[in-house]
């Protein structure tokens, strides 16, 4: 079997933005690779990039299959476990940027009736914006 030619379909289907066939196509990686840990868990991996990030952008199930991955995987070579710990760490930046994308769209809508929502509104972008700023001052350190 020719692992490499079937993980680089994987991507192909990824780019072409095939998602569906992409998903079918590394759980049967994962079900030829049954007896081999090693190409099973990286098909595993390959899944959850396109669950996170490279498709659905279900962050959270992603996360769940990284984890999985750690806690389960168990070889010498620690380059899956740290790709999972750095993917992990990526779904929860995608996830946050997306969250704050929302969050800006959605003030654009709200309707307030009264001074009572009005403050309360305010009283989350003033939240929104500390946190910003607190980040902001955090890379401006970081640059000096």
């Amino acid at each position: 079997m020719n692992w490499d030619e079937l993980f680089k379909e994987g991507e192909q289907l990824v780019s072409d933005r095939m998602i569906s066939e992409a998903i079918e196509h590394y759980k049967g990686i994962m079900e030829k690779a049954e007896d081999n840990q090693k190409i099973y868990y990286w098909a595993l991996k390959h899944l959850g990039d396109v669950v996170g990030y490279a498709g659905i952008k279900d962050y959270l199930q992603a996360i769940d299959i990284y984890q999985k991955i750690i806690n389960e995987y168990e070889e010498d070579d620690d380059t899956l476990y740290n790709w999972c710990q750095l993917d992990i760490a990526k779904a929860y930046l995608e996830m946050g940027m997306e969250m704050f994308e929302n969050f800006d769209n959605i003030k654009e809508i709200v309707e307030m009736e009264d001074s009572n929502m009005e403050q309360y509104f305010g009283k989350l972008l003033q939240k929104r914006n500390d946190y910003i700023e607190r980040e902001a001052e955090i890379l401006y350190k970081e640059r000096m």
